[in-house]
């Protein structure tokens, strides 16, 4: 346990130390999808000078295609992000507000327990899947508002059973505060 304790320490002060470096900045933010189908929070923590963690919690609205029910329910996502052009942006004097630039990453993602029980509808109480995508990020001017694309390839299970391949879109304005 002294061991993991240590190592934790010393990784944590070496991580503490290369902060002058980051081109990249810790945010809170609050995200909206673009046709309002979820509403969560995310922080978004550095972890090298061009890569962030980000953590989000919400509330999203799935649309089923069988007889045209909506499932609300609860989500959790857990984002790696290599920021590979804001080095560029920022000696361009280009935006690099809110971490403003293109990534790529990966995705953890799990859609826990539905919040209303759709009776016609096979939905399931549990998803989980990940994904590995393409992004771009912008701020708006000083506003605090962004806009934000990601895309990718994804692979989604539900209750530990069937392996659904799909597209992973995510599309919308969050608001940094």
């Amino acid at each position: 346990m002294k061991n993991y304790i240590t190592i934790v320490g010393l990784l944590l002060s070496i991580n503490v130390s290369s902060a002058q470096e980051r081109l990249v900045k810790p945010l809170n933010r609050v995200n909206s999808g673009v046709f309002l189908t979820g509403l969560s929070y995310s922080r978004e923590i550095p972890i090298a000078k061009r890569s962030t963690v980000e953590g989000s919690a919400g509330i999203s609205l799935t649309f089923c295609k069988d007889n045209f029910g909506a499932q609300l329910g609860t989500e959790l996502s857990v984002d790696y992000r290599f920021y590979y052009n804001i080095g560029s942006r920022e000696r361009k004097g280009k935006n690099t507000a809110g971490n403003s630039g293109s990534f790529v990453g990966a995705t953890a993602f799990s859609d826990l327990f539905p919040l209303n029980k759709l009776e016609q509808s096979n939905n399931k109480n549990f998803q989980f899947g990940g994904a590995i995508f393409w992004g771009i990020r912008q701020q708006i001017k000083d506003s605090g508002f962004q806009v934000n694309f990601l895309g990718g390839p994804a692979l989604a299970m539900e209750d530990h059973t069937d392996n659904n391949p799909s597209l992973f879109i995510s599309t919308g304005i969050s608001y940094i505060f």
